[in-house]
């Protein structure tokens, strides 16, 4: 008999082994089950002693009892949420820990943590399973999302009074422009969330997208087996290995031994996805959240990515030891090769950025140089030296480019004039004062008083974007001939008093959440158009030297009309919407800004 007919009896139950045969089975499945559930246990027993040797000393402990029985599992509950915050940004163990959120009253959110490199806000909830198997309940991703969304819109009276401080940091970064939000769920259960918990998260997802596909905010989910293969790659940072194909490579063998090449985009992105910020040399500080420069890589890899080799530039490497394949070997057109002990000593923002576009095939065509430096040959601070020098050069910007554009010129000498210093270049030293300004303030200012609402949503969003192309707007509709100094003075002034009457508003609010707080906070520039539009073209006009002096109690008396004006409009038509995502669309803030402009008085205030 063959197989098949053997099988055909066995099935059929007319073969006498067949219950034998099934009870073996059931006993196969059952030592299975045991071996995977002995292994998990294992597993959380590894991920318990390494988080709480890495993350308990720095951890606030005072809300927890001596006595409490939940005592170790709330305090491993707050280790695995510092892990979640060290592996997603590569802090410290102690900024990981500091981090943490987790006791009474922390409206469902764990750690909270701003990574200014990344500019990415990472607020986590974490729950340790000692089984190893399980999910983090519905109810409390429900808590988690409704506690974001709080964070999200600087509702610091829906945390505890000692969170006040770090929500009110938090809420301060995600002002910030090009600021993103990754939102993750730790545990040492599944790596997967029930449907119900899935639906909440990616409901929230969506909400702080405003549904735009290349939103702010992302969300993960890490279960035991995530956490587990975090803390051992964590366990090998110095001894990376990269793989790499390069194309058109050679060797330098003097005096110091390289490889120089060109890589395609497909293999940045799987390093950075494989090994993330523990590729970049541990002593540099880069920009990586630069929306300006990331935003400009980003669209070249996507639109053009035969031209990325042109436009950007590319990276170095340093590594311990380099071996490559030995097909191929006397071709110079492609070679296979492994770097040992490699870190990114310069374009790490490039690798980062790469790894965020999601269209495959055309990073398939991205083409970078790169050239990576051997050491294992070389002296022994020859690495520092490298990774030093590789990053001294200032980074140029699209703004600097401004100071080129002859508008500018002739706006700086009508101000000067007057005796207004107008700073064009950057200055890490210029203070604004009753009679100077600089580019970023003339811009915003500019902006808000243009009649265009989505130019004071760009300027609220990314200034940078006025910088990117000289030659077009929305740069040439705020900078262009019919632009005067007077004009851009006087508008500096009032955007002053704007800001000034919303700090003073702030500071006599009786709860700092809502929408009467969310509009203070998220709506200042759209305030700030409507202000303008509400005084009239007639005030910009005037020369400096005739400026009313009476013109902040009129900014004043414009804001008292605008604000509530809005506000009620927000409520009446904008119910339980986010004020942090709404006032960066364009088309929401000028909806609001044509309701404003309608339904106050037409008369110019001014």
């Amino acid at each position: 008999m063959d197989i098949g007919e053997w099988s055909l009896l066995i099935c059929s139950g007319t073969f006498a082994p067949f219950n034998e045969l099934m009870f073996l089975l059931e006993l196969l499945e059952a030592v299975v089950a045991i071996g995977g559930r002995v292994l998990s246990s294992l597993k959380v027993r590894q991920i318990q002693s390494k988080i709480r040797s890495k993350f308990e000393s720095g951890l606030d402990l005072t809300g927890i009892s001596e006595t409490d029985p939940q005592r170790d599992v709330k305090i491993l509950t707050r280790c695995l949420a510092a892990f979640a915050v060290y592996n997603a940004t590569g802090c410290s163990n102690d900024e990981a820990a500091n981090a943490v959120w987790d006791g009474s009253d922390d409206n469902g959110i764990d750690a909270a943590f701003f990574d200014p490199e990344e500019r990415q806000v990472v607020v986590v909830q974490s729950k340790w399973i000692q089984s190893g198997s399980g999910e983090p309940e519905a109810s409390a991703i429900s808590n988690f999302a409704d506690g974001v969304r709080d964070l999200v819109e600087n509702a610091i009276d829906s945390f505890a009074e000692r969170l006040h401080s770090k929500v009110g940091e938090i809420s301060d970064a995600l002002m910030q422009p090009g600021t993103t939000i990754q939102l993750i769920v730790v545990s040492t259960g599944s790596s997967d969330l029930a449907l119900h918990g899935t639906r909440k998260l990616d409901r929230l997802v969506d909400e702080l997208n405003d549904g735009e596909d290349d939103g702010i905010a992302t969300s993960s989910i890490l279960g035991m087996s995530e956490v587990f293969k975090g803390l051992a790659s964590d366990a090998n940072v110095g001894q990376i290995k990269l793989a790499a194909t390069l194309l058109d490579w050679s060797r330098v063998t003097h005096p110091h031994k390289a490889y120089v090449g060109i890589i395609d985009g497909s293999q940045l992105k799987s390093w950075w996805q494989n090994h993330g910020k523990r590729i970049v040399a541990k002593n540099i500080r880069y920009a990586l959240g630069d929306t300006d420069v990331n935003s400009q890589i980003k669209a070249t890899a996507e639109n053009s990515p035969e031209d990325f080799w042109y436009f950007h530039n590319g990276i170095t490497l340093i590594a311990d030891e380099a071996s490559r394949a030995p097909s191929a070997s006397a071709s110079h057109a492609s070679g296979n090769f492994e770097f040992r002990g490699a870190s990114i000593v310069n374009g790490a923002q490039t690798v980062s950025t790469l790894a965020r576009v999601t269209d495959d095939e055309a990073l398939g065509s991205v083409k970078v140089s790169m050239r990576v430096i051997l050491l294992s040959e070389a002296p022994e601070d020859f690495g520092s030296n490298v990774t030093r020098t590789n990053n001294l050069q200032n980074r140029v910007e699209g703004r600097d480019f401004v100071s080129r554009d002859p508008e500018q010129d002739r706006i700086r000498g009508e101000m000067s004039l007057e005796q207004i210093d107008y700073q064009i270049h950057r200055s890490e030293d210029f203070v604004p004062t009753f009679n100077s300004c600089d580019l970023i303030e003339v811009t915003t200012a500019l902006a808000c008083a243009s009649s265009e609402p989505s130019h004071s949503v760009a300027a609220k969003t990314g200034i940078g974007r006025f910088y990117n192309d000289l030659s077009r707007a929305p740069y040439k509709a705020i900078f262009n001939p019919q632009t005067t100094g007077a004009r851009a003075f006087n508008a500096v002034r009032v955007l002053r008093s704007v800001d000034k009457w919303i700090a003073v508003r702030k500071s006599q609010a009786d709860r700092k959440s809502g929408y009467s707080w969310g509009l203070l906070v998220h709506g200042n520039r759209a305030i700030a158009a409507s202000v303008f539009e509400r005084l009239g073209n007639a005030l910009l006009d005037q020369p400096i030297s005739e400026f009313p002096d009476d013109y902040e109690s009129k900014v004043f008396a414009a804001c008292d009309e605008v604000y509530p004006s809005m506000l009620q409009h927000l409520q009446d038509d904008f119910p339980n919407k986010a004020l942090a995502v709404l006032f960066k669309g364009p088309t929401n803030c000028k909806m609001i800004y044509e309701y404003i402009s309608k339904n106050l008085s037409a008369q110019a205030l001014f």
